[in-house]
């Protein structure tokens, strides 16, 4: 009598209860445990955990512990029917002290541990898009486009006719020229402007990663990767911009996928093996010669061609002289406001400024300017602040316009003059690139350059 009410009782819990003897022969199992597992009663009763867990129903057994322990156990069972359940043992003593019953009930945790990953994935997934914001407000976000130069307006020219197809476009310039910034601006003034921005920097990434980085990969396809799977950069810019830098760099097998992309517009994960539709603009940068790069063998030359369709070269500094104290005021004043500084350039650093050949582009520039803020001890830079690099190898005009007087020997000294002057003027612009810049250089009124030009047939 006793043992049908302990029965009855047993099958009023939710959770799945077995019991077993200190050997792990199961003598009981309510009906919640067949409802768990999937396993009817009559194939477990009589049967030994131990044989059970090597014909693979189960792999965790908690009875030898609690024997040996008389302590309660818990741990997670992977059941043959994909569940997963946490198994919670208590010993049951007899007279002598020692364990006579192991009861063991089961709690099914599958559903909590897939909310767990799938949460997971969701933090991964906005991890994903709050790295691809960072990396636009770091790159180029932060300050206005200078466009003061002739090549430069000449170039922003181009933004609203080419913004406005969907045609795959390649940057070409030197490193640190502002190639990422010029990428922002035509994904801003596109159709997709409301749509995501996304960089991948093709220099940077690991070439044994850069596969997953750029594709992501599907469920399963590592041992301790996420169960759900991971969304590359390419389908992270779903419906917006890609914009692939320093693309020269590369794999060869990665420049393969790429060009499926392109062609097909489908990506496939790795470890995947259905294609899904994607919908991006590609947007590719490099400082390299890519034709160069094809006819050495270290670029597709079907990539080159399906890459090579709007084409923007963007200039180095050096040949965009007006846009240089901009930029340096820009970068001035964001530091400035950044660490709480007020500070200012003298007019002979400006002067250097505009002499300096800047081989690192805009980027050598902004980072003078950092370094130069959070250096300075008072609130003005002067050219002592500036490194000896840059304040060494600028050239003041009388030392130029000396060399030249060698050049022109024989003539009158009206023709001797007239050519240095002529040299002086068009060497000026070629630096500076604006008339207002060169005529407080050279210390005369606008209107006198701008004379000169038109006599000199510029």
């Amino acid at each position: 009598m006793l043992e049908k009410l302990y029965k009855q009782i047993i099958e009023t819990f939710e959770e799945a209860i077995s019991i077993s003897d200190p050997d792990g022969i199961i003598l009981y199992l309510n009906k919640q445990h067949e409802k768990l597992t999937g396993i009817p009663a009559s194939e477990l009763l009589g049967q030994s955990v131990h044989e059970l867990v090597r014909r693979g129903l189960f792999d965790v057994v908690l009875n030898p512990d609690i024997v040996r322990t008389k302590q309660p156990e818990t741990r997670v069972q992977n059941l043959a029917n994909g569940r997963k359940v946490v198994l919670d043992g208590q010993p049951v003593f007899g007279a002598s002290g020692e364990v006579e019953l192991v009861v063991t009930s089961l709690r099914d945790i599958t559903k909590i541990t897939e909310l767990g990953e799938q949460m997971e994935a969701q933090k991964e997934l906005l991890e994903t898009y709050l790295k691809i914001q960072d990396d636009n407000e770091c790159n180029g976000e932060r300050f206005p486009p200078v466009v003061q130069s002739k090549p430069m307006k000449a170039l922003y020219g181009q933004l609203g006719t080419i913004g406005e197809t969907d045609a795959t476009v390649l940057i070409l310039g030197e490193t640190g020229a502002g190639k990422d910034v010029f990428a922002l601006r035509l994904h801003a003034v596109s159709d997709r402007k409301d749509k995501i921005f996304v960089k991948a920097d093709c220099g940077s990434m690991p070439e044994n990663l850069i596969e997953t980085e750029l594709f992501g990969y599907a469920p399963g396809t590592f041992s301790g990767g996420n169960r759900q799977g991971k969304i590359g950069l390419i389908e992270a810019a779903n419906g917006g911009t890609l914009f692939l830098d320093e693309i020269g760099e590369l794999p060869m097998n990665m420049q393969t996928r790429l060009l499926r992309v392109l062609q097909d517009r489908e990506i496939v994960r790795v470890g995947a093996t259905v294609p899904q539709p994607i919908d991006v603009r590609i947007v590719a940068a490099t400082n390299k010669d890519l034709e160069k790069e094809v006819a050495e063998g270290r670029f597709r030359s079907d990539l080159f061609y399906r890459l090579y369709v709007a084409v923007v070269t963007i200039p180095p500094l050096r040949k965009r002289k007006a846009d240089i104290l901009p930029l340096a005021r820009n970068f001035l004043q964001y530091f400035s406001c950044k660490y709480n500084r007020d500070i200012s350039f003298t007019a002979e650093v400006e002067s250097v400024f505009l002499k300096y050949r800047w081989p690192g582009n805009v980027r050598e520039l902004e980072n003078l300017v950092l370094g130069c803020v959070v250096t300075s001890k008072k609130g003005i830079i002067e050219r002592s602040d500036l490194p000896a690099s840059v304040t060494s190898s600028t050239v003041d005009v009388s030392s130029r316009t000396s060399r030249l007087v060698l050049d022109f020997q024989g003539d009158t000294l009206k023709e001797m003059l007239d050519n240095v002057e002529r040299q002086v003027i068009l060497d000026g612009m070629e630096r500076l690139g604006n008339i207002s810049e060169l005529a407080r250089e050279l210390k005369v009124d606008r209107t006198t350059v701008f004379r000169k030009l038109k006599k000199y047939g510029k």
